[in-house]
């Protein structure tokens, strides 16, 4: 399930407003919760839902949340990021671009790709969550590029 900041969230078949962040926990990359508010920017206004809230994902990404709300806590844990599209992707020194979103499997809620854009007028590119690196804040860092070392 591909999950965009900026796409539209409806509760109730009403637009409520639009995603601006995601809760993730770095020791499993999984997201705990989705963030959206009404003008798609974090803030007093901000709302959180688990992401077992989440209906459906419409073709054109937007997000349908469950209307039954008794659903089971989540648990504690002692550590968790906030992706935002403040957050840079970097390789090595290099930077890569922002984030822009992430596809995570429903059935785990675990990160399969995070989606960055350099610009945003350029292409959105993928990188594999396997490789990635969560541990300094406002970055994600991904592991070096397979190329080959000049002698």
């Amino acid at each position: 399930m591909e999950l965009l900041i900026g796409s539209h969230v409806r509760e109730h078949g009403n637009r409520v407003g639009r995603l601006a962040g995601f809760e993730l926990e770095p020791a499993g990359f999984r997201i705990r919760r989705i963030i959206f508010s009404p003008d798609g920017e974090l803030g007093p206004q901000a709302v959180m839902r688990p992401t077992a809230h989440i209906h459906l994902i419409h073709e054109d990404g937007e997000v349908e949340l469950r209307p039954n709300s008794d659903m089971v806590p989540l648990p504690a844990v002692p550590d968790v990021l906030l992706l935002s599209h403040a957050v840079r992707l970097k390789r090595g020194r290099r930077d890569l671009g922002r984030f822009v979103g992430v596809d995570v499997n429903l059935s785990d809620r675990a990160v399969t790709t995070v989606f960055g854009r350099h610009h945003w007028w350029s292409r959105r590119f993928g990188l594999l969550a396997a490789s990635l690196d969560c541990s300094t804040p406002g970055e994600i860092r991904a592991g070096a590029s397979g190329g080959t070392r000049a002698a």
